[in-house]
């Protein structure tokens, strides 16, 4: 039967005396009803990265850069909860200027506060329009902590941990006095990479390596030196390994010593984990610490061998994807996080790119075609010859759009809630929400649309039901709807989803 017949033959609420009758009838006619069941994880945010790009963006327009605070923090757009802001490394031995950001070190008594302007724009609007967690990550030390001296292709010098965590601590306390606090420090990123050159060749972005024996040091050192300076409510998150198989190798190292210290263990997966693998994971970390577990970077994926199936599994490859195909394997993946590994936040890697693989100021299907020469590592995207060209035109792809409805279906203190018996094209998120009320996020992966059935009689609503929904599909970037149209059948709120689309629902109490 199709929907719209199906529709058509639902008998209303005042023609059935009781909810049980109308799951009854979407039994018989083959529906499948979700239910809302157990807790599980407190979710911690939903944010991006500020590495790299506003290196770039500095030198936009400043109306091209308030534009840019406002597309990614504003509470009417993007709402970021998260931002990461980049400590420079000085980007010593990096051969790609947009990659490689100043370092405030100058001594173990000095900083050079007036250091990366750019990083400084970003992280000061985040502040402006009240992102509420902020965290300082580090891609390299500066070269004086580094056993090759530069920003990329060492290791962190085991003689340096105690002054370079005392740098960071400076740096926090600097952005203190300037009355910006950031939540929490990650002292490395993917530390089992140094981010060498090949050949010989100069090294294409600042990295860091520091080995597992080192690592809950680092942890431990961070940790004293932010007592030590009064600053013992900012956290401390580690260790952003790059992949599952990195994490399962090495977190018996490291980890137990650093649990004291640690407030987050935080985790990459470039290699994009199976499900039995990402459970391992979030298992083996949530064991070892007793703390909670966070998806902290990805990008840059395409469908293995070649899929165009959103639901397929993914690989780290080269390609530029602003359709809604990238945008629901991006959502797929958030899913099996929080489902499959139990992550209770998420970082996108970097928030605007410039890696479009075209021109767009010559092309004006460019920035919204998939090509083979970009990269799927943005939200945004910008023209990296604006200098040369003039061309300051921001580029939203769809995964923009579809993120925005994990940040704002999705706030800090927001409960997970288990779902289950829903039809297998869809993946259904549930969340109670800090404030009061529930949210859904319902990704259809399937090119054909479906009927959702959701049994609200869990979410205790009393005299409440949906007051707001909005959806992302290939037609759509981003659209209000009227819940006012939607079936319900006693305690079943029924929504038709077009094919390849993401809805948020919001049940009031």
């Amino acid at each position: 039967m199709y929907l719209t017949e199906l529709i058509a033959t639902m008998p209303t609420f005042s023609q059935l005396a009781t909810g049980i009758l109308c799951e009854v009838f979407l039994w018989q006619s083959g529906v499948q009803i979700a239910n809302i069941t157990s807790a599980a994880q407190t979710m911690q945010g939903i944010g991006a990265s500020g590495a790299w790009w506003p290196l770039d963006l500095y030198n936009y327009p400043d109306t091209v850069r308030q534009n840019v605070s406002y597309l990614l923090f504003s509470n009417d757009t993007l709402a970021l909860t998260s931002y990461r802001y980049n400590i420079g490394g000085g980007g010593e031995g990096v051969g790609n200027p947009s990659r490689a950001p100043e370092t405030l070190y100058v001594s173990s008594s000095a900083l050079n506060e007036t250091a990366d302007p750019q990083g400084a724009y970003f992280l000061r609007a985040a502040a402006q329009y009240g992102v509420p967690q902020l965290t300082a990550f580090v891609n390299s030390a500066p070269p004086a902590f580094t056993t090759n001296s530069l920003a990329c292709g060492g290791n962190l010098s085991n003689s340096s941990i105690p002054a370079f965590t005392a740098f960071l601590t400076e740096v926090v306390a600097y952005w203190r006095t300037q009355g910006i606090s950031l939540e929490y420090v990650s002292p490395m990123n993917e530390p089992d990479n140094a981010f060498s050159g090949t050949n010989g060749a100069l090294c294409t972005q600042e990295g860091m390596a520091v080995p597992p024996s080192m690592r809950a040091q680092v942890v431990q050192a961070l940790r004293s030196a932010l007592n030590t300076a009064g600053l013992s409510a900012v956290l401390v998150q580690a260790d952003e390994t790059s992949t599952q198989i990195q994490f399962a190798l090495n977190a018996d190292t490291w980890l137990p010593n650093a649990t004291s210290s640690l407030a987050v263990v935080s985790h990459h997966d470039y290699l994009f984990a199976d499900d039995v693998a990402l459970q391992m994971m979030g298992q083996q970390g949530r064991e070892l610490s007793g703390k909670q577990m966070w998806f902290t970077e990805i990008c840059c994926f395409v469908g293995a061998d070649g899929s165009t199936d959103p639901a397929a599994a993914l690989a780290y490859g080269q390609g530029y994807d602003p359709t809604m195909l990238s945008a629901l394997q991006m959502a797929n993946l958030m899913y099996r996080a929080f489902i499959i590994t139990g992550d209770a936040h998420f970082d996108w890697w970097i928030a605007l790119s410039s890696e479009i693989g075209c021109d767009p100021s010559s092309d004006d299907s460019c920035a919204t075609t998939i090509n083979t020469e970009g990269w799927n590592d943005g939200l945004i995207y910008y023209d990296s010859a604006y200098l040369q060209n003039g061309n300051s035109a921001l580029y939203l792809t769809k995964r923009y759009f579809v993120l925005k409805h994990f940040t704002r279906a999705i706030p800090i203190g927001a409960v997970r809630y288990t779902v289950s018996t829903f039809p297998s094209a869809f993946r259904l998120l549930a969340f109670k929400l800090p404030q009061g009320g529930w949210s859904v996020i319902a990704l259809n992966l399937e090119p054909t649309e479906g009927l959702l059935a959701l049994s609200i009689l869990e979410l205790e609503l009393g005299a409440g039901g949906a007051s707001a929904a909005f959806q992302t599909s290939e037609e759509q970037d981003w659209e209000a709807l009227n819940v006012a149209s939607a079936l319900s059948c006693g305690t079943v709120f029924q929504m038709v989803l077009p094919g390849s689309s993401v809805t948020s629902i919001y049940f009031s109490e």
